[in-house]
């Protein structure tokens, strides 16, 4: 017995798991495409924001500084440059290390001694839990560690030497922007030189502004990206559900359909061939359950057929066993008579002898016919063609049958046209063809009566019938005479006094008949009697022969 399936080996929830899967996957990859594109163009904002407020902040403390008569002498010139930074950066509290709300800025003087902030200057702001002062003058040093701490020492090395380096150049009069931090999120930042320019043309490098974003420094990921991030995962996981719900109900369409063709092979396994399957369904699965269908109603054909063929192959064994033994006992009798020689006389010997002889044939002619029906079932029977004389052919059949003619008292009519042009045909097979046809119209008429060979040309084809006077055949058997294995209502042959044959002589005519490329029929005449008839095909030189042959004959009997 089949193990029962488990619930994730069923097809609808397989469908289900994959659909969820793929669901989860896609949304994932769309999430992970639009933080990353998100991502970019954030932080490609962030650059050009970071830029432009280097660019004006820098200019403002340029042009206060000029006004607060920056020729002076060099002791005054820091206290100065700290007025004015302090003047431009009116928005930032005293107390925060950040600048304007979302920026770092820091002043950095050629010295590499912070100006902005100064050490009075305090940030009490809590960053991830911790608060930092400046109890003392921060150098740059410490003010590149604190901001690289703050965004993470991921590549702590690295940045310290990547923004060391970008100052150090601004200090040469360079402008340098980059990013640094983790690089799924890098921070930009940029060091612009505070230039002085003197009425002759020349410039002096005062300090460099360092401007940089403040989500580093606060230790988290913008609010939006968050944002961002948790509306994609949320909706993933709500689409993948609704996804996995359509599918199985999607799912339910195929598998129903499925359902019952599994349903139908079952029954069909137990021996219930008449099971269909019903369903609405339409492309591959309702042409896979038509498909079904027409196998099931195809094999209960076949079954049926099969045991109706059993069924006359039964009959037919209890019918040869019966043709076996009766001969066998009429000859093993009359032997044992002769081996006796009791009052036998010469004509005694002679009459026993004949009955030997045609008991005897009677056993050779059974054994033919079953042989004859083994070839036809393995595909072995292959004419061999030569030229036959039809009416020559006939002549030989009603010789050979004579003595069955004389004895029941009918008389042979060959009706085949002496001018008829020979065939391409298998002449032996074409003997047995007549013989059997003979035979039968033989059993089957009364005596008195007739048995009749015919031909007549239709197109292509040569006609050719034997027709008998007896009682023709039932009207129910008429479609059934040439199968294998059949026999006739036995009535018809008790009406003529002869004995039922063995069932096999239509059958081996048919399979000929057949293998010649013609047809056979069977028909009852009006006036009485049976009328079986069989095609043979004509080539064109043969047509053409016949067609000679009787304008022959029609110039004759003029």
């Amino acid at each position: 017995m089949q193990k029962k399936p488990r619930w994730w080996e069923r097809l609808h929830w397989r469908f289900a798991l994959v659909t969820v899967f793929v669901s989860l996957f896609a949304m994932s990859a769309m999430a992970v495409s639009a933080l990353v594109a998100l991502t970019h163009f954030y932080v490609s904002e962030q650059n050009h924001r970071v830029e432009d407020l280097t660019e004006s902040r820098v200019q403002e403390i340029s042009l206060i500084y000029r006004h607060m008569n920056g020729n002076k002498k060099t002791e005054w010139r820091k206290a100065m440059l700290c007025r004015a930074v302090m003047q431009v950066l009116t928005n930032v509290s005293r107390k925060s290390l950040l600048g304007e709300q979302s920026y770092v800025m820091a002043v950095i003087s050629p010295a590499n001694t912070l100006v902005y902030p100064t050490p009075d200057l305090e940030c009490d702001e809590q960053h991830g839990g911790k608060s930092w002062k400046a109890p003392f003058s921060p150098t740059v040093a410490q003010f590149l560690d604190k901001l690289i701490a703050a965004s993470g020492r991921e590549k702590e090395k690295m940045d310290f030497t990547l923004l060391r380096g970008a100052i150090q150049q601004a200090q040469m009069g360079e402008e340098v922007a980059g990013t640094f931090g983790p690089s799924w999120l890098p921070q930009p930042f940029m060091a612009q030189p505070i230039r002085l320019t003197r009425s002759d043309g020349t410039s002096e490098v005062l300090g460099v502004l360092f401007v940089t974003t403040r989500f580093a420094i606060d230790e988290s990921m913008p609010q939006l990206i968050v944002n961002v991030g948790s509306v994609v995962l949320t909706a993933s996981l709500i689409i993948a559900v609704i996804a996995a719900v359509i599918a199985i109900l999607f799912t339910r369409t195929i598998t129903r359909p499925l359902a019952k063709l599994s349903k139908a092979a079952r029954q069909m396994a137990g021996g219930e061939y008449h099971a269909q399957v019903v369903t609405r369904a339409g492309g591959e699965l309702g042409e896979l359950a038509h498909a079904f269908n027409e196998m099931s109603a195809q094999l209960r054909r076949d079954v049926e057929e099969l045991r109706r063929q059993e069924v006359l192959r039964r009959e037919l064994i209890m019918n040869i066993t019966h043709d076996l033994a009766t001969p066998l006992t009429a000859i093993t009798g009359l032997g044992e008579a002769l081996i006796d020689g009791v009052n036998q006389s010469r004509e005694d010997y002679e009459a026993t002898g004949q009955i030997i002889v045609r008991e005897t044939l009677r056993l050779r002619r059974l054994v033919q016919d079953i042989h004859m029906i083994a070839k036809v079932e393995e595909g072995a029977l292959h004419p061999r063609y030569v030229p036959v004389r039809l009416a020559a052919l006939v002549d030989e059949v009603f010789a050979v049958l004579t003595p069955e003619f004389e004895r029941t008292n009918l008389e042979p009519i060959n009706a085949v046209p002496y001018h008829l042009a020979p065939v391409q045909a298998d002449r032996d097979m074409l003997f047995r063809v007549f013989s059997n046809l003979c035979e039968n119209a033989l059993s089957h008429t009364p005596s008195g009566g007739t048995v009749t060979v015919s031909a007549e040309r239709e197109g292509n084809y040569l006609r050719l019938s034997v027709t008998d006077t007896g009682q023709g055949i039932p009207e129910e058997a008429l479609t059934r005479v040439f199968e294998r294995f059949y026999r006739a209502d036995s009535a018809r042959s008790s009406q003529a006094g002869k004995k039922a044959g063995s069932g096999l002589g239509l059958a081996i005519v048919k399979a000929i008949i057949e293998a010649h490329g013609g047809r056979v029929s069977a028909e009852n005449r009006p006036q009485g009697g049976a009328r079986i008839s069989f095609t043979l095909p004509l080539r064109d030189s043969e047509g053409k022969q016949q067609e000679k042959a009787e304008e022959r004959l029609r110039h004759a009997e003029i």
